[in-house]
């Protein structure tokens, strides 16, 4: 808090002092930015003013190109108060995330979704996002994480919809996200502060403050434009008082019933019933199995009410120099931390926004950027060279008890070696698992550069074009630890990475970690592109052609590192039940994967291709259009570090196949019309669209096949949809708008045989048939200068579902370890016969995410260069199932923050 205030405190200091410094600059009257964002409407009191995008990479009105596109003005994300993605896609309606929080959020657009892998993995094992994120011109995507960039001080937010290959490139196939900032004028002061308040029911109160100054150090030559922003997000969801066991129940002498619980002891207590190579148990009931001894962990040191909270600090800088009427530079700075606290997920089992969570939650996402502009003209034509360098860290702490549920191998970790090998094989080697304190630490850093010349031929030709260059170099580095290992259960040795997997963090880890990844993923990309408009009618009918070609280069290298026979485990005394340094014990862990020598025969994986987008256009009716376009999208291929286990779970030829997956594509085909009605006072805009996506990248944990995730190309799928917009100013002081979109999607073709996935047929994850959104806003001007306003919205997305993933089910393993690893034979147990390959442990993942609507509302007053609002937002306090997520065996559900009440003032110089 102390912070928060520190950081608004210094704004409104900024602001004062530059008014006070330059008088002759805050009398002047507030000035245009350099590059506006909105153009003139034409002469009707009530028509609409159009927005100025770059989405075609020349400027242009919104309503005049031959694109799916949605942009909101920075004076709108101010009046709908849009600070982050979670609240803006609230106005996007074919726009979804697979969000756990602030920093962790996953973007998709018209669909283009099928899973969402855990957080704990995305950097090593998860895809390419397969929507562009951008800060300008700056690429500005993450692997397994969305940049959660604070909107404050922004020109306009675009959101391209449908592939965007030709002009953005890889992983924009779904569309891209554009955030544009607001540039330093050259000609005039002007500084503005934006301070809110706020009450959430039954949680803490939030507290925000922005604001910008903006100098024109040598008029006309030279200017500077500062923001600052602090924003502190009270929490809701309570840690509520609990305790834990690994679970497991044998259903002794229960007809019809098999043993339930942690996939270990599921398995052992069936394979109890197995005599010998070839006899089984008569009567198996349950009663032959020794079931371990089980310790309870509990959380009072956790428990906390409104213990979710987050906090944004940061700030941007930026500079534009005009060398002459020519050329001019322009350099921005961005640098931002967000600090989370808890987790933004509640437990219904638990209670309304409850949860039990049995260590730390935390979040350290920090990142600076740093963008640099070179533009003028070359003869004829417009010329633009722009780069960009990004530094990303992500530091996450999480809760990981109830991974017993559903861990296969948890047992090894914190249980005495007897419960994972049995007694009855290995002797008198314990037989208890302690308190599951599971937890784990990604440690994520991301180091990316580009770089990027295009130049435009004049826009009022005929004949008229953009072509470009492009570089893109993309470092990760993930070093994630699992603290698995119980020290009561002999693990009392510490130890380092092996030296034979180079590693890039060579340290001693933590007694507790029992596994952990230290991978670097690269990925260069370079290419070259070009987009040429004829008009074939001047002014009324064009063709588009556009097309890039683009080199691909991926690689990885690291390792996965396991506590398996490793040596890591001391010997057990049967007489004290405790453990001693074995005289063997090595000073590192085993090798799980070493990427090294693993993938040396493919990585770097290289890919090229041409992406391909062709556009007819016919513009009648002075600002109306129909068109029709064909575009390509792309997302990289990658690599696995263990797809399975050779020879129990594949042959070395599946491993070798496995290994790597290639990238996915999409095919788009639409149609879509812009219509300016009413003397320019209703705007509608209209997207029909069928979308083809081969060879879908699919993240998977299923143990039958690899203890590590994986990646592969599993399905195809087909999305039908229609999409729109509308805007009405009915009247000079009313205006409405309105959004929706409906999706038909299903997938349509395996690629691999599977039994993990839904069926064909079945819908895309997280794709509602129907969203759509609503509002209005009433403003009038008085005649004392003083404007009323006052405005209600409307929220409504569909039913869905969070994975095209059916399950990871555990089947009845082929080998017995109870009998020296023979081979398993079909077992009986209460009456139900098992045999290898038969279901013993259902672990379902796809779920079903119900629909809901939210409702907000504001009403306030303004006069010249301040304002004053009170708004509402969730009225109705509903709990959206935003997503729906069970990586550890627990379904815990994301919704948005409770009905909040809040008092929001902004002034300008």
């Amino acid at each position: 808090m102390k912070t928060l205030w520190s950081t608004s405190a210094a704004v409104t200091v900024l602001a004062a002092l530059g008014a006070g410094g330059s008088p002759a600059f805050a009398q002047t009257a507030p000035a245009t930015q350099a590059a506006p964002t909105t153009q003139a409407a034409p002469d009707n009191t009530n028509a609409i003013a159009d927005i100025v995008v770059t989405a075609t990479r020349r400027e242009e009105s919104l309503n005049k190109i031959p694109l799916a596109i949605q942009a909101l003005s920075g004076d709108s994300l101010a009046k709908l108060n849009v600070v982050n993605f979670e609240k803006l896609i609230e106005f996007l309606p074919n726009v979804r995330t697979a969000s756990h929080g602030p920093g962790t959020s996953s973007i998709f657009i018209r669909g283009l979704s099928t899973d969402s892998p855990g957080l704990q993995i995305a950097g090593t094992a998860g895809t390419a996002p397969s929507v562009a994120l951008y800060v300008n011109d700056a690429p500005a995507s993450l692997v397994g994480r969305n940049l959660d960039f604070y909107a404050a001080d922004l020109q306009r937010i675009e959101v391209l919809a449908g592939p965007q290959g030709t002009l953005f490139g890889a992983s924009s196939m779904g569309g891209a996200v554009r955030y544009i900032t607001n540039k330093p004028d050259l000609q005039n002061y002007h500084a503005g502060f934006n301070g809110t308040y706020s009450f959430t029911k039954g949680g803490d109160n939030s507290v925000a403050g922005n604001g910008y100054i903006n100098i024109p150090v040598i008029k006309d030559r030279l200017a500077v434009r500062v923001v600052l922003y602090g924003d502190q997000q009270g929490g809701y969801i309570d840690n509520v008082p609990g305790t834990y066991q690994v679970p497991f129940d044998a259903h002794i002498g229960q007809a019809g019933r098999l043993p339930t619980g942690n996939p270990l002891l599921v398995m052992r207590a069936l394979q109890s019933c197995q005599l010998t190579a070839t006899t089984t148990v008569s009567n198996c009931n349950g009663s032959q199995y020794n079931a371990p001894m089980r310790q309870s962990i509990n959380n009072s040191q956790f428990v906390e009410d409104n213990y979710n909270d987050a906090t944004y600090k940061g700030g941007r800088i930026a500079a534009t120099f005009k060398i002459n009427n020519d050329w001019s530079i322009e350099a921005m700075h961005v640098r931002q931390q967000l600090k989370v606290d808890g987790v933004f997920e509640y437990d219904p089992l638990v209670g309304d926004l409850k949860v039990q969570q049995f260590n730390p939650n935390t979040l350290r996402d920090k990142f600076d950027e740093t963008t640099w502009t070179l533009k003028g003209r070359l003869g004829f034509l417009d010329a633009i060279y722009t780069g960009s360098y990004l530094h990303h860290n992500a530091v996450q702490k999480a809760d990981y008890a109830r991974y017993s549920n559903l861990g296969l191998y948890v047992p090894y970790y914190e249980c005495d070696r007897g419960v994972y090998y049995t007694a009855a094989y290995n002797g008198n080697i314990g037989n208890t698992c302690y308190t599951p304190s599971k937890s784990y630490q990604v440690r994520n850093k991301t180091q990316r550069i580009t770089h990027e010349f295009r130049v435009t031929t004049p826009a009022a030709e005929r004949l008229r074009g953009t072509f470009g260059l492009f570089y893109d170099l993309s470092k990760l580095y993930d070093n994630t630890d699992w603290s698995y290992l119980e020290p009561l259960a002999g693990f009392i040795n510490p130890r380092a990475p092996n030296p034979a997997v180079n590693p890039h963090d060579p340290s001693v880890r933590p007694l507790q970690v029992g596994f952990f990844n230290d991978i670097q993923r690269r990925d260069r990309q370079i290419a070259a592109y070009g987009e040429a408009s004829f008009d074939i009618i001047p002014r009324q009918l064009t063709v588009t052609a556009g097309a890039r070609y683009y080199d691909e280069q991926a690689s990885i290298n690291g390792s996965s590192n396991t506590s398996f026979a490793s040596g890591g485990r001391g010997i057990y005394d049967p007489v004290t039940g405790t453990y001693s340094v074995s005289p063997t014990a090595t000073p590192y862990y085993g090798i799980s994967a070493n990427l090294n020598t693993l993938l040396k025969d493919v990585s770097p994986a290289k890919y090229s291709g041409v992406l391909l987008k062709g556009n007819v256009t016919y513009k009648f009716g002075g600002g109306s259009l129909v068109y029709g376009t064909y575009s390509e999208g792309f997302r990289p291929g990658g690599f696995n570090r263990r797809p399975c286990r050779v020879p129990s779970g594949c042959t070395a030829a599946e491993f070798a196949a496995l290994a790597v997956y290639v990238p996915d594509t999409v095919k788009n085909y639409e149609i879509g019309t812009k219509l300016a009605l009413l003397n320019h006072s209703l705007q509608i805009n209209l997207a029909a669209y069928q979308i083809d996506w081969s060879n879908i990248q699919m993240t998977v944990f299923d143990q039958n096949i690899s203890n590590q995730t994986f990646t592969t190309n599993l399905t195809d799928a087909r999305i039908k949809g229609v999409e729109g917009d509308i805007t009405w100013r009915a009247t000079r002081d009313l205006t409405f708008n309105g959004a929706f979109s409906y999706n038909d999607s299903k997938l349509t073709k395996y690629r691999k045989n599977t039994v993990v996935l839904l069926p064909i047929g079945s819908p895309l994850a997280l794709s509602p048939k129907f969203q759509f959104n609503v509002r209005g806003r009433y403003e009038k001007e008085m005649a004392s200068g003083l404007r009323p306003f006052i405005q209600g919205a409307f929220h409504h997305v569909g039913k869905s579902i969070s994975s095209d993933i059916s399950n990871v089910d555990i089947r009845y393993q082929s080998f017995n370890p109870s009998l020296g690893y023979v081979t398993s034979i079909p077992v009986t147990y209460n009456g139900v016969t098992v045999k290898p390959g038969d279901v013993v442990v259902p672990i379902p993942v796809s779920q079903n995410q119900a629909a809901y609507s939210t409702y907000s509302a504001s009403i306030g007053v303004s006069k010249d260069q301040w304002s004053i609002e009170l708004f509402g937002e969730n009225l109705s306090d509903a709990r959206p199932q935003l997503y729906v997520s069970g990586n550890d065996g627990t379904n815990r559900i994301t919704t948005s923050r409770p009905r909040t009440i809040g008092l929001r003032v902004s002034t300008k110089i």
